[in-house]
């Protein structure tokens, strides 16, 4: 994979677009990649030096998320029981609740 082709959003982990943010004591490294979502809030994400506490809390976006998806299988919570599509949209409402929660964080300056 090319350097200019990144896999995933440093912040949320969906797919990057090939925007990336960097800090002047990290010139000689690689940017960090950021999706089209977190872009959008790039000041925000900006202030931001540790992203720890805000990635513990965005945790809860996806169990928020997790339980939405799953009442709306009406309560399925045995996942032999579900198809492969509902198995792949539980893990997309996972990574989507996470990010999305983040995303809110950062935008609201959560104090921690």
């Amino acid at each position: 994979m090319s350097e200019h082709d990144p896999a995933d959003c440093c912040l949320c982990r969906r797919h990057a677009i090939g925007i990336g943010i960097g800090y002047t004591h990290q010139r000689d490294r690689d940017p960090k990649w950021i999706c089209h979502e977190c872009a959008l809030i790039i000041e925000d994400v900006r202030r931001v030096k540790n992203f720890d506490a805000y990635e513990l809390k965005a945790l809860d976006g996806s169990v928020d998320a997790v339980g939405d998806y799953i009442d709306s299988l009406g309560g399925k919570t045995e996942l032999a029981d579900y198809d492969e599509l509902e198995q792949r949209m539980l893990c997309k409402a996972a990574v989507t609740g996470f990010g999305n929660r983040l995303r809110e964080l950062v935008r609201t300056r959560a104090p921690f």
